[in-house]
């Protein structure tokens, strides 16, 4: 065997190593994408839509008196008011999920299934 065959058999074999260890890596199922200060949830779907919610991480870590409310997405021409209780945030906090029913537009309203991500 050459200096330059061998070089080349061990180049290749690094590179077949290396490409193994980072598609494990990648593809596993316990890496988690680093947390950020909000995260947009997603409603259930009731006539063929939904909505979305944006949460702040300052949202759960101090959670108002009076709670919180906010304005949905909107979403075939509507919005709907989204509101948390100062417990319900807290029991986020505490690493419960908290389901939150929307107000009723349209004639319908959904569910957001709501929980700390941080």
């Amino acid at each position: 065997m050459t200096r330059k065959e061998f070089l080349k058999i061990t180049f290749l074999g690094t590179c077949v190593g290396l490409g193994s260890v980072l598609t494990t890596r990648c593809s596993s199922s316990t890496s988690t994408t680093p947390p950020g200060d909000t995260k947009t949830f997603t409603s259930t779907s009731v006539q063929s839509h939904t909505h979305t919610v944006i949460m702040a991480k300052s949202d759960i870590e101090t959670a108002p008196a009076s709670g919180i409310s906010k304005a949905t997405s909107s979403s075939s021409g509507h919005t709907h008011t989204f509101a948390m209780s100062q417990m319900q945030l807290m029991s986020c906090k505490g690493g419960s999920t908290v389901t939150v029913t929307t107000s009723v537009d349209n004639g319908h309203s959904h569910d957001f299934s709501i929980n700390k991500w941080y």
